[in-house]
């Protein structure tokens, strides 16, 4: 009888080193790549720069380095604050694209960002950096679903190109001239 005891106390503390906290598995649960509870999911961005159309698909996006993704959606709180942001990032062969929006809870709604509020970089395409810098610039996203971790939505902007950076000022070329259109994004990861 105390071998059987013995051998069930051995066995119950084994399995009891096997498992995960319980905040742990909750991270592992809202962070896992099951978008729906089956499959890794994908993940997907598509716009058209002045009528050239650039996707980008990252499959399984919840695997991605939450400090180092080619798509993904990360919250920034500034040291010394209580100002949080939201930066949605992307990664593709012609540039990058990123759009920060300026709250301290990421919620489904339209974000618009003009040039009224100062120059912000959105897009780098093709070499070429492309800016809300003109007062009638700008970038609207529209985040139509944030379930399980992941937003969806749609955007569009218009921006104005930097044709040199300078100090104390850059050069820009026309303003408004960068037509950011047909912008949709899927089941993009939200990284805390």
């Amino acid at each position: 009888m105390r071998r059987l005891l013995i051998a069930f106390l051995v066995i119950i503390s084994q399995s009891s080193c096997l498992k995960q906290s319980i905040s742990d598995a909750m991270i592992a649960s809202q962070n896992s790549g099951t978008q729906g509870g089956n499959s890794p999911g994908v993940a997907t961005m598509t716009y058209a720069v002045n009528g050239n159309t650039v996707t980008i698909t990252v499959n399984d996006p919840d695997s991605q380095i939450p400090t180092a993704y080619q798509l993904g959606c990360s919250k920034t709180v500034y040291p010394g604050t209580s100002s949080t942001v939201y930066s949605l990032d992307c990664l593709s062969t012609s540039g990058e694209m990123t759009n920060t929006f300026f709250t301290d809870s990421l919620a489904v709604g339209n974000y618009t960002y003009t040039g009224i509020y100062g120059d912000m970089f959105v897009l780098s395409y093709n070499g070429t950096d492309e800016y809300i810098h003109d007062p009638a610039d700008s970038i609207s996203f529209n985040i139509t679903s944030y379930s399980k971790g992941h937003i969806s939505g749609n955007f569009s902007g218009r921006l104005t190109p930097m044709i040199m950076a300078g100090n104390p000022n850059n050069t820009y070329g026309s303003p408004g001239s960068v037509l950011i259109t047909q912008g949709s994004f899927k089941d993009v990861p939200v990284f805390y």
